[in-house]
């Protein structure tokens, strides 16, 4: 017991001569807030979240059409988005080590390398495919979230495109092909 007595005395010094310094006329605090995330990016991303947290859904929206008919079409549709894109992960990845395709700041991919697509038709047909599906299937999604989050329209599609291209650039790899705001194309660096 007077071992606790005696911390306690000491958290309450401590706190009483902290509380002194900061209290003083000259004590100047400045708060720098870095990567804060404006209170609209928090919401659409946590409804991107939202989208994809029911695993269960999520692993039966193909495999038991019955229970599919209980949602609705735009929720559906989000759905089998959200789970393409899973499936299309490793190619998205291939793609992407291989510099075919880049990050744009638009939140969509784009083809970087076309020169290489021109000497390997099965490879430009398999990106060409995976462009349509991943571009489809984030719009889907884009318009998924404007409708479920609070405030937004359908003339807020550029704001939730944004948001998501600064998302896919904070989880590129370093040496992905990500476009800047101002359109220039590089490789992202080791952090």
């Amino acid at each position: 017991m007077n071992k606790a007595v005696l911390l306690i005395s000491y958290l309450a010094a401590g706190l009483a001569i902290a509380g002194c310094s900061l209290l003083s006329p000259k004590a100047k605090i400045e708060i720098t807030l870095v990567g804060e995330k404006t209170s609209l990016e928090n919401q659409v991303l946590g409804n991107y979240s939202f989208i994809g947290a029911d695993p269960m859904l999520l692993v039966s929206v193909r495999a038991l059409p019955d229970d599919i008919a209980e949602i609705s079409d735009e929720k559906r549709r989000s759905l089998l988005a959200y789970q393409n894109r899973l499936y299309n992960k490793d190619d998205y990845q291939r793609f992407m080590d291989m510099k075919i395709i880049g990050e744009s700041n638009s939140g969509y991919v784009e083809i970087r390398d076309s020169r290489r697509l021109d000497e390997d038709k099965e490879l430009a047909r398999l990106v060409d495919r995976f462009l349509q599906e991943e571009n489809r299937d984030r719009r889907i999604i884009y318009n998924r979230i404007i409708s479920i989050t609070q405030g937004l329209s359908e003339n807020d599609l550029g704001k939730v495109e944004e948001i998501f291209a600064h998302k896919m650039h904070d989880e590129a790899r370093p040496g992905w092909l990500i476009q800047d705001a101002s359109g220039s194309w590089k490789e992202k660096s080791a952090p």
